[in-house]
């Protein structure tokens, strides 16, 4: 018996409509986000952690995928976790196309090293940077305390040398300034060299 041809319909389902029949009301409207992608800019907002790292970090790579033109890398990230912070750093450092910051909000912490990372760092005139030392919980047993203490520890060391490098002072004075909490204008991070420049609200593009 000869079979019927696919795609097969069966009473009482819709019936399968060519997608370009679609009215307007029937498409998946792109969101915020899609908007921002096209125009090859990442916002990153609120707590780093390891979900926000992972989700941070595929966007940047899908990004370098799709061109070698700059992406732009929004921060208002006020503090986060240093493994977190070193992954998305360490995929910034890997990608092919440049990525340029700009700091819009209140950053600090261990997300410092995100900004250490970009090529082009910006901030605009009323954001915000604090130097402040990365903490961490321990728990476990005492072997196992020590040992993640001497890698937060190293890690640590790790983010004040990232940041000597780029603003040309001393990993002493990172360290001292970080340990007193040294909240940053946009022009005392200019002064400080942890930014390149400061950015009117027009000047928000890669």
């Amino acid at each position: 018996m000869a079979m019927p041809p696919f795609p097969l319909e069966f009473p009482g389902e819709p019936s399968r409509q060519d997608p370009r029949e679609a009215s307007p009301h029937d498409r998946v409207q792109p969101t915020a986000a899609d908007l921002l992608l096209d125009r090859r800019i990442v916002l990153a907002a609120g707590q780093l952690d390891g979900a926000h790292a992972t989700e941070l970090c595929a966007r940047l790579m899908m990004l370098d995928a799709a061109g070698e033109d700059p992406v732009a890398l929004h921060l208002r990230t006020h503090d986060g976790e240093l493994e977190a912070a070193f992954a998305v750093a360490d995929t910034i450092g890997i990608l092919s196309c440049p990525v340029h910051v700009l700091v819009s909000g209140q950053v600090g912490g261990a997300v410092l090293a995100v900004l250490a990372a970009a090529l082009r760092r910006r901030m605009t005139p009323l954001a915000t940077l604090r130097l402040t030392e990365p903490r961490a919980r321990f728990g476990g047993e005492a072997d196992e305390v020590a040992a993640f203490e001497a890698e937060h520890r190293r890690r640590v060391d790790a983010l004040y040398i990232q940041l000597a490098e780029v603003s040309g002072r001393e990993v002493d004075e990172i360290r001292h300034d970080a340990r007193q909490g040294l909240l940053l204008t946009a022009e005392q991070a200019l002064d400080y060299g942890l930014v390149h420049e400061i950015v009117s609200a027009a000047s928000q593009v890669p």
